[in-house]
């Protein structure tokens, strides 16, 4: 791709300069081509490490949810525990106030058997007796289910206990894990951090020396206008040359017009004095009337050369020259229709192979 874009920069460059220097010139505009796409390429590198800085954000925030999931969790169970707990104490309550109601019943109706009969008092000390040894009896069989439910709710907790265990040594694991993670990614993330500041480096030396190239070029481009300057000014004159040999016979064929004496290049003087570059001057004779000849040369003619000569030199001297004949000689020219626009402004138009 490169050697194709050289050769098609040299061919363009070669039709209006001298092939060694289109060559050199094709050279510094293709490695110039060459460094700034490098720098495109440093530019998609920068956004890599945008990826992967959003990548890092993105890993610990997942990690920061799964956490706050596991404590949603912990916080659940704990609720749960909680409120089994508290159906469990409000049921035992409720026992114990049938319990206690029950009791002061049977205190009444004892109250009652020993104010009715003394014969009773017998029976019913020893049936309160017998309650008493009941009422023992239930006592210990409450004390018995109230040890067997603390000996259920220390095993309970016991496995509480061993479950948050496990779940503080799965966290310190998933933290060790995620330690390590980060540790991996912080080295990557050094080890690309100093690929792209020796990259970096790199660019900074191509663009020292793309600067270096450019003022070279600059050098370059001035002496290379200094050449096309004498070598435009030389066809020029060569262009005139010819002109000024051919245009008597093509002015009397296309215009009946005789020449008076020689065509020449010189300063005119216009009507308040001022010197004006004249690079064909001279006068002829049509049916005895007399004409300037006012001529410009070009080596590629455009519209634009077309008013300009009109505007700088052919109507700066009509004040002093009221008839005269723009005429304007080329090898070429730049615009189609510009030999159509000349020739509508009254200006004749000659090519150098009609001389």
């Amino acid at each position: 791709m490169t050697t194709e874009l050289l050769s098609q920069i040299t061919d363009e460059l070669g039709t209006v300069l001298e092939k060694p220097v289109a060559e050199k010139l094709a050279q510094v505009m293709v490695s110039v081509y060459s460094r700034l796409h490098e720098s495109l390429v440093l530019q998609r590198l920068d956004a890599l490490e945008n990826a992967l800085r959003r990548a890092h954000e993105e890993l610990a925030r997942r990690v920061e949810e799964q956490l706050a999931a596991h404590r949603r969790e912990t916080d659940d169970r704990f609720r749960e525990l909680r409120e089994e707990f508290a159906e469990y104490r409000k049921e035992t309550d409720r026992r114990f106030v049938e319990l206690r109601e029950a009791q002061q019943q049977m205190y009444a109706e004892f109250q009652e058997y020993r104010k009715e009969t003394d014969r009773r008092f017998v029976e019913l000390r020893e049936a309160q007796q017998q309650m008493y040894a009941e009422f023992q009896e239930y006592r210990k069989q409450t004390d018995d289910r109230f040890r067997e439910l603390r000996e259920e709710f220390a095993e309970y907790r016991k496995e509480t206990d061993r479950r948050f265990l496990e779940l503080r040594e799965e966290l310190q694991d998933l933290r060790k894990e995620t330690d390590r993670r980060f540790l991996e990614l912080r080295e990557e993330f050094q080890e690309f951090r100093k690929e792209t500041d020796e990259r970096f480096r790199e660019l900074a030396e191509t663009v020292r020396l793309t600067q270096e190239a450019l003022r070279d070029l600059a050098l370059t481009v001035k002496d290379l206008q200094k050449q096309v300057g004498g070598l435009s000014q030389t066809v020029g004159y060569v262009l005139e040359n010819e002109a000024m040999k051919a245009l008597p016979e093509l002015l009397l064929r296309d215009y009946g017009l005789q020449v008076v004496g020689r065509l020449k290049r010189q300063y005119v003087l216009d009507s308040a004095g001022r010197p004006i570059e004249v690079n064909i001057f001279g006068t002829a004779t049509r049916d005895g009337e007399q004409v300037t000849l006012i001529g410009e040369s070009k080596s590629q003619l455009s519209k634009n050369d077309i008013d300009r000569f009109l505007h700088r030199t052919v109507e700066a001297l009509r004040a002093v020259y009221p008839n005269i004949l723009p005429i304007v000689v080329t090898h070429i020219t730049s615009e189609p229709d510009a030999e159509e626009y000349a020739r509508s402004l009254g200006v004749a138009v000659y090519y150098s192979y009609e001389f």
